[in-house]
């Protein structure tokens, strides 16, 4: 193909190479091939020319009708768009139709309550070293997940600075900014034991998702604040006040369910919400969240001045100490150093306040295998 008139090409074969060009080996690879799939099925066998301001009227209607969310229908169209526009940047084809993205929806503003969130990282608490690693960071970062997953202990962590670099080294910047912040003073017995490399390991290997974690930890919550009611309710039968029981069944039944809707991001979308409510500048909170309001300054204000967002680490540190009160106390300890295994570290070993984890892992290439092992 060499610079080809829209009239002459089919839709689905721009499709296909940008994929296999791009898409799939975006991060993003996955939702990229369901997007172009929804274009696949609304434009059969047709021409690139056929893309026009009422067939994509025509998409989004029919896309609405599948039930799909603004924000949702935005994201396939644009991915379309993407292809489309790459495809005269490589000059297969000599212009590309415009598609014109439909409105956005709106942000996800899913946070959850102070007791919400004191439920979920108690939750955590009960979970494997590197979900309650992966839990603290959230809480004291707002980073995104990908963020996180990709933290690694070179050139991220300068401890004798007090700052963190969410972007890793060679990654280059994009719309979705990665700043470098100050490290929360609670971060740091989390950190400091973390062998050199990435900092979120499960059996030696980078995680690419922390969605099932997540939802475990989620479930786990439920549990807990159900089991917790139950106890409450029948304090109050037995007092006979049942007005006050059917309250407290009702409440913890709406807060069970409303778990059910947190994901890796509801951490982040709580960190911001609960710094904006605790009188954090807008100037600020963007910075320390990557947001493109004046986040070229803050970036550089924050690798050469540690002090610079330290309002923002004091109020982060401010909601760590409340959600530790609403635990009676209590938070996710330091992480022990995931180089030992926790079938190989006697309670004598373990860091002080710190207790056996009540998990084994498979062998790892130093005990004989036995049959029972794997059970």
């Amino acid at each position: 193909m060499d610079r080809e008139k829209p009239q002459a090409v089919l839709l689905e074969t721009i499709l296909v190479r940008w994929f296999n060009a791009v898409g799939r080996l975006q991060a993003s690879a996955v939702p990229n091939r369901y997007a172009l799939a929804k274009w696949s099925d609304q434009f059969p066998g047709a021409l690139v020319s056929e893309v026009n301001a009422a067939s994509l009227r025509t998409f989004a209607k029919a896309l609405h009708g599948e039930g799909y969310s603004d924000a949702y229908i935005r994201r396939i169209f644009a991915i379309g768009k993407r292809a489309l526009n790459w495809a005269v940047e490589e000059e297969l084809l000599d212009r590309a139709p415009f598609v014109k993205l439909p409105a956005d929806g709106e942000a996800r503003s899913r946070a959850m309550t102070m007791m919400e969130a004191a439920w979920f990282i108690r939750a955590a608490a009960d979970d494997l070293p590197h979900v309650r690693l992966y839990v603290a960071l959230a809480f004291g970062t707002a980073a995104r997940p990908s963020s996180i997953l990709e933290l690694s202990t070179f050139r991220q962590l300068d401890f004798e600075a007090g700052v963190i670099d969410l972007n890793p080294p060679g990654r280059r910047q994009n719309k979705k900014y990665r700043p470098a912040i100050p490290m929360a003073d609670f971060l740091v017995p989390f950190l400091v034991s973390v062998p050199p490399g990435r900092v979120i390991l499960f059996n030696d290997k980078p995680l690419k998702s922390i969605r099932s974690a997540i939802e475990r930890v989620r479930e786990r919550a439920r549990l807990m604040i159900r089991h917790d009611a139950a106890g409450r309710v029948l304090a109050a039968w037995r007092a006979g006040d049942k007005s006050g029981a059917a309250k407290i069944l009702q409440q913890a039944k709406e807060m069970a369910d409303a778990m059910l809707t947190v994901s890796a991001y509801t951490l982040r979308h709580t960190v911001a919400t609960e710094l904006r409510g605790r009188g954090v500048q807008p100037w600020e909170l963007s910075g320390f969240l990557g947001h493109s309001t004046g986040y070229r300054t803050t970036e550089g204000y924050a690798k050469n001045r540690p002090e610079h967002l330290r309002g923002v680490v004091r109020a982060v540190s401010a909601y760590w100490s409340d959600l530790g009160a609403l635990l009676g106390g209590g938070h996710l300890g330091p992480v022990v150093n995931q180089e030992q295994r926790s079938s190989c570290v006697l309670p004598s070993q373990l860091p002080k306040g710190i207790k056996p984890l009540g998990y084994l892992v498979e062998p790892n290439g130093i005990e004989p295998l036995t049959s029972t092992m794997p059970l």
